[in-house]
């Protein structure tokens, strides 16, 4: 009865850690580090997971003038094997699909990113406690059929709770897709602080966010990754079940395609603001739908986003949402 008790400590300290994990926003966030340190919301949870469509209005590409039109799925999604168990082992899986409709040169049709990961606690001593997680993943234009665009992942997690409202862990993360850096192991550190049970702060790197909810019916969320990636999200819940929202990301993304070395691939960028109105009926589910605007968005061509070489921009655009949540 001791361990699992240690080893639930790894998810009191989960926001720690799961700040320390190397994502792009609303993605590959469940084939990280955080697939082993996101505490679960019910103990007899079994899954949760989201999928969001974005259907794009029609425009053009700024360098050939070609007609371009974007559609972009993403789901995200984890299960453990022994619901109710903390030191359960647990699966997650991520995908990204991009259907770019133009005629554009260099860009193909569908760009798709797809990884599956396992993670589990294996040690603790003292206060702290330690995980692993291990993965892999395909991110190309043709599916399966590149063999640059398979890739590895594996994550090394260390955390200890100093106090009930202090907390701090270390990682060793590799990410063979990784938008910066990929196939580099990068250590990082996060140092967690719950100022009152409103407000709560991660400070580190690459990683840093806040979390605060200055009225009962108001959250805040901002998360930021060193030289990659950027979220902001505000939600007011103005009726019962019924919240408002607004958001801003910076999107990022990399994929292998036939005709480029090894060395190279397709950079995806793009820029969006989004308010909508989400929908929970009750505590599994929660329907999503908002209007957005898309802007600076680009497909370049490079190794990550230290250099690239522009293909195409391509023209801003507003966009239609709609998401689906689900916990089991």
């Amino acid at each position: 009865m001791h361990k699992p008790s240690h080893l639930f400590r790894l998810g009191i300290a989960g926001f720690v850690l799961l700040a320390m994990s190397i994502f792009a926003p609303g993605a590959r966030a469940q084939t990280g580090a955080a697939l082993l340190v996101k505490p679960w919301s019910d103990k007899s949870q079994v899954f949760d997971g989201y999928g969001d469509a974005y259907f794009f209005e029609g425009g053009h590409t700024k360098q050939s003038g070609d007609k371009f039109q974007l559609f972009d799925f993403e789901s995200v999604g984890r299960f453990r094997i022994f619901p109710g168990n903390e030191i359960s082992p647990r699966i997650g899986y991520d995908i990204t699909y991009l259907d770019n409709h133009t005629r554009a040169a260099g860009i193909p049709d569908q760009l798709s990113d797809e990884s599956i990961a396992i993670g589990a606690g294996i040690a603790k001593w003292d206060k702290w406690v330690a995980g692993i997680t291990l993965g892999i993943g395909y991110a190309g234009a043709s599916t399966f059929d590149v063999g640059s665009a398979w890739y590895g992942k594996a994550d090394l997690v260390v955390a200890r709770e100093i106090n009930k409202n202090d907390a701090v862990g270390f990682i060793i993360d590799y990410d063979g897709h990784r938008t910066y850096l990929p196939d580099t192991p990068l250590p990082g550190f996060g140092y967690s602080h719950r100022f009152d049970p409103k407000l709560q702060v991660v400070a580190g790197a690459p990683y840093s966010s806040i979390v605060w909810k200055p009225l009962d019916h108001l959250d805040v969320d901002v998360e930021y990754y060193l030289l990659q990636d950027f979220k902001l999200s505000v939600g007011y819940e103005f009726i019962k079940h019924w919240t408002a929202y607004g958001r801003l990301d910076f999107i990022r993304d990399a994929f292998h395609a036939d005709g480029l070395p090894p060395n190279r691939r397709i950079l995806f960028y793009e820029q969006r603001v989004e308010a909508g109105v989400r929908f929970s009926p009750d505590d599994h589910l929660i329907f999503k739908v908002g209007l957005g605007y898309s802007w600076d968005g680009s497909y370049s061509r490079g190794w990550d986003f230290r250099q690239g070489t522009i293909i195409e921009d391509f023209a801003d655009r507003p966009y239609l949402h709609g998401g689906l949540e689900m916990k089991y």
